[in-house]
């Protein structure tokens, strides 16, 4: 993950202007050779939006069985190291201590907040050409990295405004989790965004 191509999309992405970063992550990987990983340019999994508000419709449901619901969590495994499959994981917590990054350390305090992870993961799918990229390629150049890298800005940004329209579909249909924030990132980004 190069961390200076972040902070070129982070401020967008925290505005929920999804369609801002990933015009200027797109931007940069044209101004590159083409590589296998310019097959990410205009992909999208916005095509699962309502899977996934069904998804975690149930998951929700299945959660306010054990715990009174206060804000949900969902990452996006670790795409570039596990190619064979790319999924979504997330957790119901009892609580909701808000968005500070620099300290989210909450999401991960399991024995402070009642929480509850999904039992099945959600599989992302329209990506397989960049999965077998990153299984196979070998980066022997900077612009072949610089590549890599603005490709991995582009799917987390994607992700994102991925789970964010499946959080606004749910608000629209009025699902019941449609009323709680969520929280979304990808397994191994040091950011996260929130969504109310």
């Amino acid at each position: 993950m190069n961390f200076d191509f972040c902070l070129q999309i982070n401020d967008d992405l925290a505005k929920l202007d999804f369609a801002k970063a990933i015009q200027t992550a797109e931007s940069k990987l044209k101004e590159l050779p083409v590589t296998d990983f310019h097959a990410v340019l205009g992909l999208s999994f916005t095509g699962q939006t309502e899977e996934v508000a069904d998804w975690i419709e149930l998951f929700f449901q299945k959660s306010s069985e054990k715990i009174t619901v206060q804000s949900l969590y969902f990452e996006m495994n670790e795409f570039d190291i596990n190619t064979d499959e790319w999924y979504i994981d997330g957790f119901a917590f009892s609580k909701d201590d808000g968005l500070n990054l620099n300290n989210m350390e909450w999401l991960g305090d399991f024995e402070t907040y009642a929480q509850v992870e999904t039992n099945t993961l959600l599989s992302l799918h329209g990506f397989e050409k960049l999965q077998d990229a990153f299984e196979i390629i070998e980066v022997d150049s900077q612009q072949l990295q610089d590549a890599k890298d603005w490709c991995e800005q582009i799917i987390i940004a994607r992700y994102m405004e991925l789970m964010y329209a499946a959080h606004t579909l749910a608000k629209q249909k009025q699902m019941n989790w449609g009323a709680v924030p969520i929280y979304f990132t990808e397994h191994a980004y040091d950011f996260i965004v929130r969504s109310e």
